[in-house]
């Protein structure tokens, strides 16, 4: 997972066009057979892509979130934008998780998905996305 701090709102008045892209574009987002993330400690928001190509992917916590899983302390919101896969359910193709999912497999070979997470501050059951 690539960490991306925070910048100052008076420094990055300054920047120059290769340096805003540096710091806020994000390359290479589809990558075959690769879970690609990034943490922007901005709004401590996760976006990333999974493109399962030839294998089954699995979207692990990693150490930087310090938990057990992914969604363990985190709302997870995945949409295919690929061709005509699916993401964990074949009636779906966009799916919101939440802390009781502790696995989001991504195996279809026509899938990309797109996904943002954000970190959830309240236990709430009811809580839809």
């Amino acid at each position: 997972m690539e960490l991306r701090t925070a910048a100052s709102p008076r420094d990055v008045k300054h920047y120059t066009t290769e340096r805003l892209r540096e710091e806020f574009l994000i390359d290479d987002l589809f990558l075959p057979d690769v879970i690609k993330l990034v943490y922007s400690h901005i709004d401590r928001i996760i976006t990333g892509s999974a493109v399962p190509v030839k294998e089954t992917l699995k979207l692990t916590a990693g150490d930087e979130l310090r938990a057990q899983y992914f969604c363990e302390r985190r709302e997870l919101g995945v949409i295919n934008i690929g061709g005509a896969g699916t993401i964990a359910d074949p009636a779906r193709t966009a799916v919101a998780l939440n802390k009781y999912v502790k696995e989001a497999p991504f195996q279809d070979p026509e899938q990309s998905a797109f996904m943002t997470s954000i970190h959830v501050l309240k236990d709430d059951p009811d809580f839809e996305l």
